[in-house]
C-alpha cells in the first residue's frame, strides 16, 4: 500500500514581547455598499493575514507594528488596495470593481463536437497540499495546462474536479475555499483572472472530492493555455489546531516547545510527487508573488526527490 504524506511548511517562530493591538471593520464594494464576503487582509510588513467573513467583516490582531503599517485588501474582479492602520479610523474599506483592458471578442456557439479530459494524478503517488504559508496568511497553488492542439477554434472549460487529502477525521469536515482560473503572464506564471466571478466552493463533510462545473461561465482558453487554482480562505469554519513539537535553535543553547499550538485552515489538498524539470509548471503564492513549486526544499525522505504539485481533473470541450 502506498503512503501517504503532508506538506508541512514549518516558519520560524518569533517570539515577540511588544504590546498587542487590533483593527475591526468591514470591505464593501464601493458602488452597492453591500459586503464583499472572504476578502484576503494581509500586513505585509509580518507576513500576517486573514480573510473577511460572509458579511465581508474583519477583525486583524497584531503586534510589533506601528501605524503607519499598511493592510492590503484583494479580491476577485475589483481592484487591490493598501491602507496604513492609522487610515482605517472609519472601519469601512471601499473597493472600487475593476476595469479590465478592453480585447477581441470572439463569439462562438458550444457545441460539444470535441472534447478532452486531463487526468494528472493516475498512477501518481498522493501528497497533502496544506496551506503554503504555516497558517500565517492566504495563499494559493496552482497548476499549468496548454489549451490542447485539436481545439482549433473555440475551448471551453466544462468541469474541474478537486480532491481532497485527509489523515484524520478533523481534516474530513466541512470547508470552503476558492477556485480560480488564471491566464499564464509574460513570464509564463499565473496573471489575471479568466474566471471573473468569486467563486467559492464549499466541500461537504467527509467527501473525497468535489466536481465544479464550469461551462455557464464560458471560460474561453487562449492559445498560450491557463492555470488551475486553489485558494485557502482564513474564515473561522475553516480552522483547526495542529499540535507540534519545535526546536528554536540560538548560538548558546536549543529551545524546546512540545505540543505547540499552531492554527491551520481547511482544506488540504490532494496532490501528487512529480519529476522537476523545465516542463515542471506548479506554482504556489506567497507574500512576494508567485513562485515555483520546485523552489520548496525536497530533502526531506518523504518526497523521494520529487516535487509536489496540486492534482485537478479538468474537462474541456469546444
Amino acid at each position: 500500500m502506498k503512503q501517504t504524506f503532508i506538506v508541512l511548511l514549518l516558519l520560524c517562530c518569533n517570539f515577540l514581547s511588544a504590546q498587542q493591538n487590533h483593527v475591526v471593520g468591514q470591505v464593501v464594494d464601493a458602488v452597492s455598499l453591500k459586503g464583499l464576503p472572504y476578502v484576503n487582509v494581509v500586513l505585509e510588513e509580518q507576513h500576517k493575514g486573514i480573510s473577511t467573513d460572509a458579511q465581508g467583516r474583519f477583525a486583524f490582531v497584531f503586534k510589533g507594528v506601528d501605524s503607519s503599517a499598511s493592510l492590503k485588501f484583494s479580491y476577485v474582479g475589483f481592484e487591490t488596495r493598501k491602507l496604513k492602520l492609522s487610515d482605517l479610523d472609519s472601519r469601512v474599506v471601499k473597493l472600487q470593481p475593476g476595469v479590465d483592458d478592453l480585447e477581441t471578442v470572439y463569439l462562438y456557439n458550444i457545441t460539444g463536437e470535441n472534447s478532452k479530459k486531463i487526468n494528472d494524478f493516475r498512477g501518481k503517488e498522493s501528497i497533502g497540499l496544506g496551506n503554503f504559508s504555516g497558517g500565517q496568511f492566504p495563499s494559493m497553488v496552482a497548476r499549468y495546462y496548454a489549451r490542447p492542439k485539436k481545439f482549433t477554434a473555440a475551448c471551453f472549460i466544462e468541469e474541474i474536479e478537486v480532491r481532497f487529502f485527509s489523515t484524520d477525521i478533523k481534516m474530513n469536515r466541512k470547508s470552503k475555499f476558492r477556485l480560480r482560473i488564471l491566464n499564464v503572464g509574460e513570464d509564463g506564471k499565473p496573471s489575471g483572472d479568466l474566471l471573473t466571478e468569486d467563486l467559492i466552493i464549499e466541500r461537504e463533510d467527509h467527501r473525497a472530492k468535489a466536481k465544479i462545473p464550469l461551462l455557464k461561465y464560458k471560460i474561453s482558453i487562449p492559445k498560450e493555455g491557463f492555470f488551475v487554482a486553489v485558494e485557502h480562505l482564513f474564515i473561522e469554519e475553516n480552522k483547526y489546531i495542529e499540535k507540534k513539537d519545535y526546536r528554536v535553535y540560538r548560538e548558546t543553547d536549543t529551545l524546546h516547545y512540545k505540543d505547540y499550538k499552531v492554527v491551520k485552515y481547511l482544506p488540504v489538498f490532494k496532490g501528487v510527487l512529480e519529476e522537476g524539470g523545465e516542463d515542471f509548471k506548479s506554482f504556489f503564492k506567497d507574500i512576494n508573488g508567485w513562485k515555483k513549486m520546485n523552489n520548496l526544499d525536497n530533502s526531506h525522505s518523504v518526497f523521494k526527490g520529487e516535487i509536489p504539485a496540486p492534482a485537478f481533473k479538468i474537462k474541456l470541450t469546444d
